[in-house]
């Protein structure tokens, strides 16, 4: 909770802004006189001091945020460790150990930097656009629906993609297992490799699997350039609906020039919140298959067990 905080109050200095943009421009322009150089002076310094609070919110979460990842990353090995002790010769016999040690190391690297980030993140692209609104509906309502119309059809072009990525990522990662066990049996096999003369055969098994990784890159890298490009067609849709509504409203005098710089300003943080998700998006699907390929492993039964009315063996002798 106390990360989510300092995560919210990261947030003030962007919503802030605008609002003080606005204040010292409709001020300007409407009484001239009144824009003293305390006023300016003592304006500067209250968004210093947010900025101060800004900066020890964000070390808080950079630094606690990343250790709370780090805890969640050894418990994970630590349950994953010892299921793996009680699995019966069966499953290491059909499971190739490159699978298993893909599933130790980049998989929960993934899943620790998904449970500090992302929530953060979505939490704080979140309260942006919920403020902005609030703020901008306060201001004129009908403009702010026009610009915020375009961001549910944003969210619903993510999501459809999201589930290609999410897919293309899984197949990434199985893939990438198998490599690690290829290198891990080649290696381990050198000597009876070099003796029998093989190296040409296990370069040419080691190519396929190698190739048939760059294909799945491929499309993967695909699925994310067409998420990219319709989040950019929307930042630069939203820019003009900005720029043109907010123009004519202002023609008629439904809003002024203040507010004008206001909602400019507010588009520009919405746009810069909705490309983290965009860049956060790669992370959560990796996060999401590292903690698919976990559970994996976690809910393959136990052969031989523990009966629940078992008795601890005590002072055994002999």
């Amino acid at each position: 909770m106390m990360d989510l905080f300092c995560a919210s109050l990261t947030t003030i200095c962007e919503l802030v802004l605008p609002l003080i943009v606005r204040y010292l421009t409709n001020l300007g322009m409407n009484d001239l006189q009144a824009l003293s150089v305390k006023v300016i002076l003592s304006v500067g310094i209250f968004y210093l001091i947010l900025r101060i609070i800004d900066t020890f919110a964000n070390y808080y979460m950079a630094n606690i945020g990343h250790v709370m990842g780090a805890k969640i990353e050894t418990d994970m090995r630590k349950d994953l460790f010892s299921h793996l002790q009680k699995l019966s010769f069966t499953y290491f016999d059909n499971t190739k150990i490159g699978q298993i040690m893909a599933r130790f190391t980049s998989d929960l690297f993934d899943v620790t930097e998904f449970a500090h980030h992302c929530p953060e993140e979505f939490f704080i692209a979140a309260l942006k656009i919920t403020v902005a609104f609030i703020i901008l509906a306060q201001v004129n309502v009908w403009l702010t629906l026009i610009v915020f119309a375009f961001i549910p059809i944003m969210l619903f072009c993510s999501l459809k993609f999201n589930k290609s990525m999410r897919r293309a990522f899984k197949k990434s990662r199985d893939q990438l297992g198998e490599i690690n066990a290829k290198v891990e049996d080649s290696l381990l096999g050198i000597r009876v490799i070099k003796s029998f003369a093989n190296e040409e055969m296990e370069q040419e098994q080691f190519q396929k699997g190698n190739h048939k990784f760059l294909d799945i890159k491929k499309e993967m890298y695909h699925f994310m350039a067409r998420f990219q490009s319709c989040t950019r067609i929307f930042d630069g849709i939203m820019y003009i609906a900005v720029v043109v509504a907010g123009a004519l409203f202002m023609l008629y005098r439904k809003i002024t020039p203040g507010d004008f710089m206001a909602y400019l300003l507010y588009i520009t943080t919405l746009l810069t919140s909705i490309r983290r998700i965009v860049e956060f998006t790669e992370q959560f699907q990796r996060g999401m298959t590292g903690i698919e390929r976990f559970t994996e492993v976690m809910d393959v039964p136990v052969d031989l067990g523990d009966s629940p009315e078992a008795i601890p063996l005590q002072q055994v002798k002999g």
